[in-house]
């Protein structure tokens, strides 16, 4: 198996390296950087490839799907766990991904929750938003999202997917639902999905986006994504939902529902 990581910010490669490439087991591990070279750049490189690993720094952004493209291209014939550069693996986490692909998944993906250091969440922050920071919640269903995402490379080319660059996060923007879409696609051309809700990942993402400015552009961005998915009417129907039925704070998810919506619907109104 290929694990990828298609990275921005070279700080969390550095951080999260060796932690990650000490829960494989005989894995590739491969980072891809999307920015231009430097020399800090260059020095975690060399970091990486000491460990056993490879990296290659890509020396422009070209955006979060194109690195992912590039790895489905140079890696056709191979199960490839996609992770973010934030991400912390669990190594019975991985051993479950890799037994969904030797029974058969086209697809698979993990749970993603926060660290748990990380106990006290703002006041505008609850579950309802765990999907704009990029966490699932402690139970219940999941989705597979790209920061753990399982593929099959071989069924990807056999059917000619990829990821769409329509909908590629780049340097500060935001858009998002290339991982999902890219999915979505693969599931109507019949690929099989695993779901491993069971077995989690820790998705230890910059505090920066527990701040309500971010999460206010975050969801101002997912209604500009849902627009250039062609699915506007039902994705701003999925962001209400998702922000009101948080089962912790009933008595908070009417304001934080209109407040995100609110941002949600700008973006889309942006968008058109």
């Amino acid at each position: 198996m290929v694990v990828a990581v298609c990275a921005y910010r070279v700080e969390n490669v550095e951080k999260n390296f060796r932690h990650n490439i000490s829960q494989l087991r005989d894995d590739e591990y491969v980072v891809l950087l999307d920015r231009p070279h430097s020399a800090q750049a260059e020095a975690v490189a060399e970091k990486v490839r000491a460990e056993g690993g490879s990296m290659r720094v890509l020396g422009a952004n070209n955006g979060l799907s194109a690195s992912r493209n590039t790895i489905l291209r140079e890696r056709p014939h191979h199960h490839i766990l996609f992770i973010d550069d934030d991400v912390r693996l669990d190594a019975t986490a991985v051993d479950e991904v890799r037994a969904a692909f030797r029974a058969g998944a086209h697809v698979t993906g993990t749970r993603l929750v926060r660290p748990s250091t990380l106990r006290k969440l703002p006041f505008f922050v609850t579950s309802g938003q765990f999907h704009l920071i990029g966490w699932h919640r402690p139970q219940g269903e999941i989705k597979i999202w790209g920061a753990c995402m399982g593929v099959d490379s071989a069924f990807a080319a056999a059917h000619g997917l990829d990821f769409d660059l329509a909908l590629s996060r780049t340097g500060g923007g935001l858009l998002s639902g290339e991982d999902t879409s890219f999915i979505g696609l693969m599931k109507q051309y019949g690929a099989r999905e695993r779901l491993l809700g069971h077995v989690a990942v820790v998705h230890d993402v910059d505090p920066h986006r527990l701040r309500l400015r971010y999460l206010l552009r975050r969801a101002y961005w997912q209604g500009r994504s849902e627009v250039r998915r062609k699915s506007t009417v039902p994705g701003f129907r999925k962001e209400l939902d998702r922000h009101r039925n948080a089962p912790e704070a009933r008595w908070r998810s009417l304001l934080l529902t209109v407040v995100y919506g609110g941002a949600t619907l700008l973006g889309i109104a942006r968008e058109h």
